[in-house]
């Protein structure tokens, strides 16, 4: 297994297992701390993938399933701000566990989820 401390040095960035944000914030903070240590300054991302079941029930609460969350949109949307506060600088949905067609679930993602979620813009010179 290749530690942390060798990702921090050679690695372009650190993709970590999900987990609750609470947990999460912990990791995101030793990375930070390790890249910094053998590269001061520089910036690594930290993305992570989720394992996501959208729920029909927009407010439908976040419930842990096999690596992430069964969750309706707009709790969804509010659990994602959380990740976005903690450091994760990419998160990418699986939809192995989702009940609902990947296309309808992909549909409603884009369409109500992303907007909330722009791409940065580098500013043109």
């Amino acid at each position: 297994m290749i530690s942390r401390c060798i990702v921090a040095r050679s690695g372009d960035g650190w993709m970590y297992y999900p987990r609750t944000p609470h947990l999460q914030a912990e990791s995101i903070r030793q990375w930070r701390e390790l890249v910094q240590q053998h590269h001061p300054g520089m910036f690594k991302p930290f993305p992570q993938p989720m394992h996501l079941d959208l729920a029909e029930d927009p407010n439908e609460m976040p419930t842990p399933i096999r690596l992430g969350f069964r969750a309706g949109r707009n709790t969804l949307i509010e659990l994602l701000s959380i990740y976005k506060k903690i450091g994760v600088n990419h998160l990418f949905f699986v939809l192995f566990d989702s009940k609902r067609p990947a296309e309808e679930a992909i549909r409603e993602l884009g369409e109500e989820v992303l907007p909330h979620f722009p791409a940065h813009k580098e500013e043109k010179e």
